[in-house]
């Protein structure tokens, strides 16, 4: 898989360049000397591999990227088919509602 520039954040004054390394990895560059300070995994839960910063930092530069959508979400169910979709309704109404009055 090619590498993807998913955005900018910046977090103290620092600007941050999240990379997508593959499905739900991610690799975090610092822009003002352009070189790696480490890398996050977003699944099954955030993980975070500091190599040039301190780890807590690194995982507060990966929550404000989730955050601000510099990454790719790939937990959401598939979408059902349109005549699945609308065959049943997923809830009953609680009450009827009250009749119309008469015109």
């Amino acid at each position: 898989m090619s590498r993807k520039v998913k955005g900018m954040v910046s977090l103290e004054g620092v600007t941050y360049r999240i990379v997508r390394l593959a499905r739900g990895s991610y690799s975090v560059v610092r822009i003002s000397d352009d070189r790696e300070v480490g890398s996050f995994k977003t699944a099954p839960a955030l993980g975070v591999e500091a190599s040039l910063v301190e780890p807590a930092l690194l995982r507060e530069i990966a929550r404000l990227a989730i955050h601000t959508a510099k990454t790719s979400y790939v937990g959401f169910p598939a979408p059902l088919p349109p005549a699945q979709a609308t065959a049943t309704p997923l809830r009953q109404p609680s009450s009827t509602p009250p009749p119309l009055p008469a015109t």
